[in-house]
């Protein structure tokens, strides 16, 4: 029907209708009374039409509506979209408010599909929770319990209501304390359970659950709280979050099974646990365990026993989260080790990495960033950056070479982003000041562990950008180690870490002068070398100007700065020598001197093929000189502008040195660190001589 002809339609009706009220109503009626009796009449024939009209126009837009392709599909597949829509973890009946307020067929559905009801969080009230289980009569629902909203009587309350329907519960998820009445109630036989969250507060007596016949468990999450291990249900989990345990862990061998058969796993993380005695028939497995969509592995103060054989069977090449403490080096001895393929596929998502060496401690710890974080909170809720935060516990610093070697097998060239190169450093803690064994008495456990640090390790690692030494670590033996070309394990001589752009030294000798010499004959080789006309491939040098500033160089307190990624810009920073700490400095304090530069070595090239250590390979200044470039004239003027300002600078150093020693007089410095001073600007005079 044409609109024209409805309006046709519509105004010859209700003409005749308005026809029809004149007449009632009438003009010849005086009466008060008949008058408003009439009124009254009309206004009630006004509500009769009015809803009359509002019943006819819901059942035309029902019907327009149901001419909409969305009310074309079956319930079942509306009902799949709305799940979708709807947070299930963090359920509220907001809503399905939210949805069921749209129209009558949805709300329909929102009422009538046991489905939306399917979460009882225990701190709503008794009648909201006997709504919701009236609304779900016959489907699973899941429990929560928040810890902080009610007390332990609402628990029980609560858990006495629920437990005749243990038989729907599809997960629990408890937090807080197991009394004795809530733990029997919790334990309730529930044989559609898929997910079991139940985490203990720390100081209460860890309890057992006992998992009768039912569906598999897919995520499991357990504090304080052990399980039958063996059972049936630990199978194709899909995440495990096991911690706080001191007693009642599982064999080596229940693990391993759990594990197996559980190619699914996304999530494993182990921690805390303090069980000290082994079981006797504790023997484990030799099959390994692949586990092709593990994500995340958290293994964090559990046993070495545990640590060892996760370790040694566990392969994966999809982590991309990885945090482990405590992990022996013969895990890295070889290429194909499972732990190699775990970490090589978590750096994969870094932007730079990070090797901390301690040398006293025997532990080299690697990070990246960002850094690789988990929460620690329930697996829903446990967010997670990627990453990889790793420590492995040397036998002695020779263990060094090999672990090198095996992280340079990784895939370390690239960082996140096809055109991301990765950065790395290395942090070197010596010792410190601490007399050896031997000048004590005393016999070292390993007397292995006494080496000094492989500076050929650091062939392996040629992507090194920045070094930094602490703790009097002493510098000599890696000065010369950079100072020169060095055989590979190719067989090919090479300058080693060609793309070291930084190094930061401590005071590792009693006298400045000793490690003055170490210091120049560093800076005198590598700038030897590159005026000699032996530079780096050019796509591998990023120069600078003079007084641009380079993520890859520095400028400290005078000294010029590289921006080429072969440079080595080495500081020396000053300490009290009376603390004995050895820490460095980046800056000037009330009490402590800023870190003075006193070596700062060109790019060093990538590639030679004779050392430039001894004299006779040096070449002579003619030489260097012929093979400098022609310079521009903006290069020209460039280079006297920075000669201008450094000029200027050098002379506001020079003011402020002579200003020190009565400065530090006045703030009570003592002497003897006035003189160290003292040594430190006569270091920082030599070097800007050369």
């Amino acid at each position: 029907m044409s609109t024209e002809k409805t309006q046709e339609i519509v105004a010859r009706t209700l003409a005749s209708f308005l026809a029809e009220l004149d007449d009632v109503i009438g003009t010849s009626v005086d009466d008060q009374g008949q008058l408003e009796a009439r009124a009254a009449a009309v206004e009630n024939l006004q509500k009769v039409v009015g809803r009359q009209l509002s019943e006819y126009s819901v059942k035309l837009n029902r019907r327009r509506n149901s001419l909409l392709p969305i009310y074309r599909l079956p319930v079942e597949l509306l009902i799949d979209i709305f799940l979708r829509v709807i947070d299930l973890i963090d359920w509220d009946m907001e809503q399905n408010r939210n949805i069921a307020s749209v129209c009558k067929a949805w709300y329909d559905i929102i009422i009538q599909s046991p489905q939306f009801w399917h979460r009882i969080n225990v701190s709503h009230d008794i009648e909201t929770i006997k709504r919701i289980m009236r609304r779900n009569a016959d489907g699973p629902f899941s429990i929560q319990f928040d810890k902080d909203s009610i007390g332990e009587s609402k628990h029980e309350e609560v858990l006495t209501l629920l437990a005749p329907q243990s038989h729907r519960w599809q997960s629990i998820m408890f937090q807080g304390r197991l009394t004795d009445t809530i733990f029997k109630l919790i334990s309730s036989p529930a044989p559609e359970l898929t997910e079991l969250f139940v985490y203990q507060w720390s100081g209460e007596s860890q309890r057992k659950f006992e998992l009768p016949e039912g569906k598999l468990i897919r995520r499991m999450d357990v504090g304080l709280v052990s399980l039958p291990w063996s059972s049936p249900r630990l199978s194709t989990l899909r995440s495990i979050q096991i911690r706080n345990l001191n007693k009642d862990l599982p064999t080596l061998s229940e693990l391993s099974t759990i594990l197996s058969s559980s190619p699914e796993l996304t999530w494993l993380r182990l921690s805390e646990w303090t069980e000290t005695t082994p079981l006797q028939d504790d023997t484990p497995p030799k099959y390994l365990i692949r586990l092709p969509k593990l994500e995340t592995l958290v293994l964090q103060s559990i046993q070495p026993r545990y640590v060892n054989h996760l370790l040694s069977h566990v392969h994966s090449t999809s982590c991309t989260c990885l945090q482990i403490d405590d992990v022996p080096s013969k895990h890295l001895q070889t290429f194909d080790a499972p732990l190699v393929h775990l970490m090589a596929s978590s750096i994969s998502s870094a932007n730079s990495l990070h090797l901390d060496l301690d040398e006293a401690k025997l532990k080299l710890a690697i990070s990246s960033t960002p850094e690789a974080h988990v929460l620690d909170k329930w697996i829903y809720w446990a967010n997670r950056k990627p990453g990889i935060e790793v420590t492995i516990q040397l036998k002695n610093l020779t263990e060094m070479r090999v672990l090198a070697e095996a992280i340079a097998g990784m895939d370390l060239a690239k960082g996140k982003g096809e055109d991301a190169e990765r950065s790395i450093s290395l942090t070197i803690a010596g010792r410190g000041s601490d007399p050896p064994p031997e000048t004590t008495g005393e016999t070292p456990a390993d007397p292995e562990a006494q080496t000094p640090f492989p500076c050929e390790a650091l062939g392996y690692l040629p992507l090194i950008k920045e070094i930094r030494c602490s703790n009097h670590f002493n510098a000599t033996p890696l000065l010369r180690y950079l100072g020169r070309p060095q055989t590979n394990f190719d067989d090919t001589v090479k300058w080693p870490c060609p793309k070291l752009s930084k190094l930061e030294v401590n005071p590792w000798e009693s006298s400045a002068d000793t490690m003055f010499e170490e210091l120049k004959a560093f800076g005198e080789a590598r700038v030897g070398a590159s005026r000699a006309g032996d530079p780096p491939p050019a796509e591998e040098v990023n120069a600078v100007e003079p007084g641009q500033s380079s993520e890859s160089g520095t400028i400290g307190d005078g000294g010029p700065s590289t921006g080429s990624p072969a440079g080595a810009d080495a500081t020396v920073a000053s300490t009290d020598s009376s603390s004995g700490s050895g820490s460095s400095s980046t800056g000037p304090t009330s009490s402590e001197p800023a870190p003075a530069a006193v070596a700062s070595a060109l790019p060093g090239p990538t590639e030679t093929t004779a050392s430039t250590g001894h004299s006779d390979d040096t070449p002579s200044p003619d030489d260097a000189l012929s093979k400098v470039p022609a310079v521009s004239p903006s290069e020209t003027v460039i280079d006297e502008v920075q000669q201008l300002e450094d000029a200027i600078k050098k002379a506001r150093e020079e003011e402020e040195r002579r200003n020190r020693p009565a400065k530090m007089e006045r703030l009570g410095v003592p002497s003897e660190v006035v003189e160290r001073l003292k040594e430190v600007d006569l270091l920082k005079d030599i070097v800007s001589e050369l």
